[in-house]
């Protein structure tokens, strides 16, 4: 997949400071994105936002 050269280098940026390959870097972009889009289960437990409160809040 061709990207243009802003998108290219800013991956590259980011693949070299993670200490990734340029493939690792795009799979962990998608996937951050999308867990925060709720699109992917992150994985993690936690309490369910209907559960949270002011007596949970920590």
């Amino acid at each position: 997949m061709q990207f243009s050269q802003e998108i290219e280098n800013a991956l590259a940026a980011f693949a070299r400071n993670s200490g990734v390959t340029k493939d690792e870097a795009i799979a962990r972009i998608l996937r951050e994105r999308l867990i925060s889009e709720g699109h992917l289960a992150s994985g993690q437990e936690g309490i369910p936002p209907e559960k949270l409160n002011a007596t949970n809040d920590d």
